[in-house]
């Protein structure tokens, strides 16, 4: 199931067909920057060259994503001629609103069948909260962990009364960054987060939400020029929202993957540099708790 969510994870963002045929392997920074420059002179643009672009893109970035990181400027004009090819070979960013039917339908179907915690609180977003171990990470606590698939606010939005409503959450924790990392502006995923907010307080006025800030990743600048800058922004626009509202709580999470050299910590991550791995989560739980134990 998660590499499955991975993959549809990083075929959203990167533009990729599940089906395509297999880009080439360990592809030199030579030779990719070689097909760079060609995609660039090429006169026409293709469903099919935005597709391969994306595919040697996807196939050259994400093994040297470490060493992109350590050494930024060793891959400056590869990247440079990445951001004008991403210019040129426009993704496809649509969705259907309901492809996590299936998601949502294994919780009706679990929901039904199982007692659930009463008055829980409630782990609701992105990818980033599907891969948290929360019953491991909190034991002590009420969980219910409703995020799925890579969902986008929209998304969540969308089966509000499913992932939300019916658990009559005593506190809700808001993870997504999905819509950003897609290309989204900062003021399209704050306003998504007042909607839900919105919703949240309409049904259950009293009830604390803590909206999570985005987490900054291995991958960012592979998605796209503005995605990391992007996520500051937004950071700072949800901090000053929930300045506004009593019940709503900004959590900083992301200061805890920085390194004292002000740099990101490589060692927390899965392999797609995207998603957090155990020593990830073990810098976000305490953050976690701290809040819940303060509002509780």
């Amino acid at each position: 199931m998660f590499k499955n969510l991975i993959t549809i994870t990083f075929c959203i963002c990167f533009g990729l067909n599940l089906h395509a045929q297999e880009s080439p392997q360990s592809e030199t920074l030579e030779q990719y920057i070689a097909f760079l420059e060609d995609a660039q002179a090429a006169a026409t643009v293709s469903e099919e060259a935005t597709a391969q672009f994306y595919r040697r893109s996807f196939a050259f970035w994400m093994p040297n994503k470490l060493a992109y990181n350590a050494e930024p400027e060793k891959f400056r004009k590869a990247m440079d001629l990445y951001r004008q090819g991403q210019a040129k070979y426009v993704r496809d960013r649509s969705i259907e609103i309901d492809r996590f039917e299936s998601i949502i339908e294994s919780f009706r179907r679990f929901d039904a069948r199982n007692t659930l915690a009463k008055d829980p609180i409630l782990f609701v977003g992105s990818s980033s909260m599907v891969f948290w171990e929360t019953a491991n990470s909190f034991p002590e606590y009420p969980i219910i962990n409703r995020g799925f698939g890579g969902a986008s606010l929209p998304e969540v939005i969308h089966y509000y009364d499913d992932v939300i409503k019916k658990h009559n959450p005593s506190m809700v924790l808001l993870y997504c960054d999905i819509d950003v990392e897609q290309g989204r502006s900062p003021e399209f995923s704050v306003n998504a987060f007042k909607e839900l907010v919105d919703r949240i307080e309409q049904d259950f006025p009293e009830t604390p939400v803590l909206l999570l800030s985005m987490k900054p990743t291995l991958i960012d600048d592979f998605l796209g020029k503005d995605v990391r800058e992007n996520k500051l922004l937004t950071n700072q626009l949800l901090l000053e929202y929930a300045e506004s509202k009593e019940a709503l709580h900004y959590v900083d999470i992301t200061s805890s993957m920085i390194d004292a050299n002000g740099q990101l910590k490589d060692n927390i991550f899965i392999d797609d540099g995207m998603h957090l791995n155990a020593l990830g989560y073990e810098l976000w739980d305490p953050i976690i708790k701290r809040e819940i134990d303060s509002l509780r």
